[in-house]
């Protein structure tokens, strides 16, 4: 499997690399880790908090990037690169040392469709080929955003090399005023991933772009980042999680701005300010329903069993039968079944068939059928968290347990 993922890796250079990695300049210095980070519209001052209470010894590669000339983004170019106008890399040593990338200035700006998905590939890919070339030692490749405040024991969780990715606690920093909104988004995403992982689905962790690592044998295995200005997190993790454990690693939060953003579409700061249109958040936002989750776990169970006994597809609730037949689901697994020489390997294609985008299907599937969405009070309800009890001033604590089902 080494070998094959080594092969996968020299593959991934040679012919799917971002062309930054032929323009790496030396570096005299070796480290133990990497941290990718895309910068657009920040502040040195912000940028250098993202880094500045973590241990270790380990090179920060910048991305800055914006989709035309920005005058802001330039001058966090200038601060972070120096004065020497040499080279679109540009290694800068020091205490903490940089590798900094210029993808704002001239003819270097990033298409506005290919976005950040594009700044984290380059990042990426440029510690890739540093791994390779040894001057990075750990092949695990970690990034964040650049409105991230990184715990100082980052680095110290031990690397399972046959993990594909590694995703971390985390909570977003509300603006004042915007606590409940704030704290309302964190429990949206930690509910579903902690729904997800109850019910026995690999693809049960939350999805944030600036709480991940990824291994790099599998990011090579995958092809890296799609070129896209959101959801890029969201599309690699799903891709990684088919090769190999999404690993959910418990180390101190990962500390986010809950800022509200209009730099993308969806994501942190639309899905907050979502929430504060609502004129009676706590009763107005909606989860999905809790029992959508046990019947994940019941359609689950009968996906893992199918190779020994298919019929126990057809006992599962009537609306599951019914999204099976839709996705003719039945004469799917039957082919596979007679193609497919062993049960591990048809584990595999189930595993990799229904991925996280089926599962989302499969709960708004049920939804559209009735399983009508759920206020916060009734998140309670879902057979992961009845141990809590619910009050209405205690958003906090319901997070708390969450991130205690997820994280443990």
């Amino acid at each position: 499997m080494a070998l094959m993922q080594s092969k996968a890796l020299r593959q991934y250079l040679a012919g799917y690399a971002e062309n930054e990695v032929q323009l790496i300049p030396a570096i005299p210095e070796q480290f133990d880790h990497c941290l990718v980070i895309p910068a657009f519209d920040e502040t040195w001052q912000d940028l250098s908090e993202v880094w500045a209470r973590v241990n270790g010894n380990y090179l920060v590669i910048l991305v800055i990037n914006a989709p035309s000339v920005h005058q802001a983004t330039l001058k966090l170019f200038a601060r972070a690169a120096g004065d020497d106008g040499s080279g679109q890399i540009r290694y800068i040593p020091g205490e903490q040392p940089l590798l900094v990338i210029d993808r704002c200035t001239g003819t270097h700006t990033i298409l506005p469709r290919h976005g950040v998905g594009l700044a984290r590939k380059i990042g990426t890919d440029v510690a890739l080929a540093l791994i390779s070339q040894g001057t990075v030692a750990s092949r695990r490749i970690n990034m964040t955003d650049a409105d991230a405040i990184l715990p100082a024991d980052y680095f110290k969780s031990p690397f399972d090399p046959g993990d594909a990715a590694e995703v971390y606690p985390f909570e977003h920093i509300a603006e004042p005023g915007n606590e409940v909104p704030t704290c309302l988004y964190d429990l949206s995403t930690l509910y579903f991933a902690a729904g997800l992982n109850w019910a026995g689905s690999a693809y049960g962790y939350p999805s944030l772009g600036s709480t991940m690592a990824v291994n790099a044998n599998h990011y090579a295995m995958v092809r890296g980042f799609p070129k896209k200005s959101a959801a890029e997190d969201f599309y690699l993790l799903n891709k990684l999680a088919k090769t190999g454990k999404v690993r959910r690693v418990a180390i101190p939060p990962i500390r986010l701005s809950g800022r509200l953003s209009t730099r993308v579409p969806f994501g942190t700061g639309p899905g907050i300010q979502k929430i504060m249109d609502l004129t009676s958040p706590l009763d107005q936002y909606q989860f999905y329903h809790p029992h959508g989750f046990a019947l994940l776990k019941e359609f689950l169970d009968a996906l893992n069993s199918y190779w020994r006994s298919p019929e126990g597809l057809l006992a599962c609730d009537p609306t599951t039968v019914a999204f099976a037949e839709e996705n003719n689901l039945g004469e799917l697994l039957d082919r596979q079944r007679r193609q497919i020489k062993s049960e591990p390997v048809f584990l595999r294609f189930v595993r990799a068939w229904f991925d996280g985008f089926r599962t989302l299907k499969f709960i708004h599937f049920h939804r559209a059928a009735g399983l009508d969405s759920v206020p916060v009070k009734s998140v309670l309800e879902a057979p992961f968290l009845r141990h809590v009890t619910w009050q209405r001033d205690d958003l906090r604590g319901l997070r708390t347990a969450l991130v205690d089902e997820l994280f443990a």
